[in-house]
């Protein structure tokens, strides 16, 4: 096995809204409490590796130059609606000067409920009063593109839109690792809100987040943000991706047959194939693979 490929250990994160029960995507971890797991963390810094240490340590010895932490992966597994919320723009971020950048992200459907349902922006323009008082009177809903969501489908949610993520989804998320998030509205929840930090980075017009749906295609990008392509990949006779010395990788395990270097990868879990190093075997009928684009890896041969 490649000493370059980092095999990584979930971190779970309970969440009010969450589940105890994560069906067949990952193994939960014990709990003597039963708590409701709301995420995975699959690339983020402070995941263990499965050969010791952190994804950070590994990084910090790497000699590879390096402009941040990697994109973050996440699986979320939701029975109970996520609060309204929004991310800032790159333009708000600056003017900040806390945050390098703004975080958009995109959720790829693994698992949708028949009644399932996602809030993706606003369905026509308001001012900012309007969207205040609909906020505080918990009405914000009404003002929001409802979408009725399919397993399959990838929403990209750029930076700004207002959101909201309903019960009884298992999405994968994929987004910039910028750890921000406001709120608009937590359904009479006993959690801080964040009203006026949310209206002053929300996007007032028309949503603009994009839907896509899944193909039977053996390479297809899902989604691309300003700063990450999502591909997924169906190749059960492998492909080989070969690193370029730019190009970081997150593959995930969307099956149960997906292995690198013919080694089996878990489903829901990830591997981290940094930008240098040696080239890795790919084979599965479902693996995502995360990358900065700007567009397809150019580090993937197929056939």
């Amino acid at each position: 096995m490649s000493p370059t490929v980092l095999h990584i250990r979930p971190r779970y994160v309970e969440r009010i809204w969450g589940r105890q029960d994560l069906g067949q995507w990952i193994a939960a971890p014990p709990s003597a409490d039963r708590s409701a797991i709301g995420e995975a963390w699959l690339s983020d810094l402070g995941c263990e590796i499965e050969t010791g240490g952190t994804l950070r340590d590994h990084l910090a010895r790497s000699r590879t130059a390096r402009s941040g932490p990697p994109l973050l992966a996440k699986l979320l597994f939701t029975s109970a609606p996520l609060s309204v919320q929004v991310h800032p723009t790159d333009t708000a971020a600056h003017a900040s000067r806390r945050f390098v950048s703004g975080k958009d992200e995109a959720w790829h459907t693994l698992e949708a409920a028949p009644d399932a349902q996602v809030w993706i922006g606003l369905h026509a323009p308001v001012v900012a009063g309007a969207l205040r008082a609909a906020a505080v009177d918990g009405t914000v809903l009404s003002l929001m593109r409802q979408h009725a969501v399919r397993a399959g489908e990838t929403i990209l949610v750029p930076a700004g839109t207002v959101h909201a993520i309903g019960a009884g989804l298992v999405l994968l998320e994929v987004q910039d690792p910028v750890d921000v998030t406001y709120r608009l509205y937590d359904y009479g929840r006993a959690r801080p809100l964040q009203i006026e930090d949310a209206l002053s980075v929300a996007d007032l017009g028309r949503s603009r987040a994009v839907i896509g749906t899944m193909t039977t295609l053996e390479r297809q990008t899902l989604t691309v943000g300003p700063r990450f392509v999502l591909e997924r990949l169906a190749v059960s006779r492998g492909v080989t991706l070969a690193p370029d010395g730019r190009h970081e990788h997150i593959l995930v395990a969307l099956a149960d047959d997906a292995t690198l270097n013919g080694r089996a990868l878990a489903r829901g879990t990830a591997a981290f194939v940094p930008a240098s190093g040696d080239a890795v075997s790919i084979t599965g009928t479902a693996v995502a693979l995360l990358h900065p684009g700007p567009g397809p890896s150019p580090c993937l041969a197929m056939g």
